[in-house]
């Protein structure tokens, strides 16, 4: 019997995925389906957004059905569009289309990719287009280019990333004499309380000899902008920052740039098959729970943390296993993983990180070297391609 399969999503997981996929010959049709017509390798947006001239364009965004091209028509089709209801009884989804129309696709079955976005449309990953994407990512280059002081709320991953990309070019310890960096947190250290810490002090060690301004422990209850001045120049903004013990501080900044706020792109799915996050149910066969031709890959399933690592361990997972399924129904093995292990490496500036790998922690020049190959996108070519992904070449 004929087998149509869907692709939702086209970033880290829905690119190499529909390449291996589009191997298989039990596989007729293969339709990827992503209202992004570029792939964004937003791993490297940190460095894209603090110092573009490190990174030229060619290196982190890339024309899909250019990377496709290669396919037979008659096997390979790609719907620039954005899902808007999954229907697991009928085995269909339809889909706004960008042009303005709308198509409902039957499959045999789908597997869903279509990860996360960020609040306050920042281009920390895809927007809803590429287009916007690259909108955002040129209004925040901009606006960089021209503060002379930057506040970054938000200590996570992309936080500590992105303060320390800002301070290597213009603080004056990374080596640049421009401008002034802070880093707001809601906790006392950068990073995630689950993370060891050590991993944390030397995350806030290594910013601060970069020359970033680190205030953990504080939220910004309050921002307010001046009305004074050139209406043509940044206006300087004033911060309220909350303390735990409910005292206040004020800073100003020419410009605050949020790296917080992930959401779950599964608006599309019913509600039953949503958690309380928006996130998909997802068993440990990494399919939607209770639904048998449905696989949740990457930051949109709840079965681990968002990150990276853990959507490629999941798309290896399964490619091993996809074989018997296609070819019988048989479902996949049971992905193993230890949802108490910490494995995370980050750059913090070009030279330097940190990590965690169970309850090791990772070198500094170790994570750098580690993780620079992603942020620096020295790969990114391969992967778009379907040829590697960051732990080597695919199945």
């Amino acid at each position: 019997m004929a087998k149509t399969v869907v692709v939702l999503g086209a970033g880290l997981v829905g690119v190499p995925l529909t390449h291996y996929l589009l191997r298989k010959a039990a596989i007729s049709r293969v339709v990827l389906v992503s209202p992004n017509e570029e792939f964004y390798w937003n791993l490297s947006s940190p460095r894209v957004i603090a110092a573009p001239a490190l990174i030229p364009e060619n290196k982190y965004l890339f024309t899909i059905a250019k990377e496709f091209a290669r396919y037979p028509k008659d096997k390979f089709e790609f719907v620039v569009g954005k899902a808007e209801t999954l229907d697991p009884a009928k085995n269909s989804v339809a889909v706004k289309l960008n042009d303005g129309g709308s198509r409902t696709i039957d499959y045999h079955t789908v597997f869903v990719t279509t990860g996360s976005r960020y609040r306050e449309s920042m281009p920390w990953k895809n927007l809803e287009t590429s287009q916007q994407t690259r909108a955002a990512i040129a209004q925040l280059q901009r606006e960089v280019q021209a503060a002379k002081s930057i506040v970054v709320a938000g200590a996570g991953v992309t936080g500590v990333e992105f303060a320390g990309e800002l301070a290597a070019q213009f603080c004056k310890n990374g080596g640049g004499v421009e401008k002034e960096v802070t880093l707001v947190s809601s906790d006392p250290l950068p990073l995630e309380p689950r993370l060891l810490e050590s991993v944390r002090e030397i995350a806030k060690q290594e910013l601060e000899q970069l020359g970033v301004r680190f205030i953990g422990g504080a939220r910004i209850t309050k921002t307010s902008t001046s009305t004074s001045g050139d209406e043509q120049q940044q206006q300087p903004k004033t911060l309220e920052l909350t303390k735990a013990d409910g005292s206040t501080q004020t800073i100003t900044a020419d410009v605050i740039i949020p790296t917080y706020g992930l959401v779950p792109n599964a608006e599309f799915a019913p509600a039953s098959m949503r958690d309380g996050s928006g996130r998909l149910r997802t068993d440990k066969r990494l399919r939607a729970a209770g639904h048998e031709n449905v696989f949740v890959l990457g930051d949109v399933g709840n079965l681990q943390r968002p990150q990276a690592s853990h959507a490629e361990f999941q798309l290896r997972h399964l490619m091993a296993q996809l074989d018997p399924y296609l070819e019988s129904g048989r479902g996949p093995e049971e992905y193993q993983f230890d949802a108490d292990k910490v494995t995370l490496g980050l750059t913090i500036g070009p030279d330097r990180g940190t990590g965690q790998i169970g309850a090791d922690v990772l070198p500094s020049d170790a994570a750098a070297k580690i993780k620079r190959r992603h942020i620096g996108a020295s790969h990114t070519a391969e992967y778009a391609a379907g040829v590697e992904g960051m732990r080597g070449a695919w199945p």
